[in-house]
Order: C-alpha cells, then sequence, then structure tokens
C-alpha cells in the first residue's frame, strides 16, 4: 500500500521527492523509501527496517513485525522439507544448481566424455 503523506520525506534518511515511492509501514506508522521497506515474511505486508525484527534464514535476511511473528516463522521454517528452505533464498538456490550443472558438464568434458 502506497501511502500519500504531503512532505515526500522518508522518515529513516535524508531521500525526499515526489520522484521517489514511499510506503506506509503499518506497523509503526512510518513513511518510508524503498530502501528502507521491505516484505514481511510471514504476512507478506511491508514493514519498515527501522522497526522489524530480523533474522537470517538461509543465509538471506528476514523482516518480522515482531518476536512473535519471528518465532511462528522459525517453528514453519523447522518444519519445511530441504528444498523449502533452500527456496527462502532464491539466489543462493540458483546460483547452487548453477554451480553443479557446471561441476558436472565439467567432470563430463576432463572424462572426455562431451
Amino acid at each position: 500500500m502506497t501511502a500519500e503523506d504531503g512532505i515526500h520525506r522518508c522518515v529513516h534518511c535524508d531521500t525526499s521527492g515526489v520522484d521517489e515511492t514511499y510506503t506506509y509501514c503499518p506497523n509503526c506508522g512510518a513513511i518510508a523509501c524503498t530502501s528502507h521497506i521491505k516484505t514481511e515474511r510471514l504476512e507478506g505486508e511491508p514493514i519498515c527496517t527501522g522497526c522489524a525484527v530480523t533474522e537470517r534464514f538461509a543465509l538471506k535476511t528476514k523482516y518480522f513485525y515482531d518476536e512473535e511473528n519471528l518465532e511462528a516463522f522459525r517453528e514453519e521454517y523447522a518444519d519445511m522439507p530441504l528444498h523449502e528452505k533452500a527456496m527462502e533464498n532464491k539466489w543462493l538456490a540458483g546460483g547452487s544448481v548453477v554451480a553443479t550443472l557446471l561441476l558436472v558438464v565439467g567432470l563430463l568434458v576432463i572424462g572426455g566424455i562431451i
């Protein structure tokens, strides 16, 4: 949800002006620029980096409204199969697949099969 505050200024930095998109954080009420807004992992709503509770899952920082949401996601994450855990960081998962394919192709070339 994008809100118009009439000021066109992020509460977290000096970013200002009408060319930037500002988003309302329903957790703390702040208006923030795109670099200070993330998506809350459990509920999928915007949250500003100033009030978010964070933790890393699959080497990627996830943002939560509060400790309760973080704990709920920890439990959900613990029950996930390995492939779903890996998808919490799509870049890491994709890079791992590409690296594996390159390794297999390299081994086949070295072995004279290709």
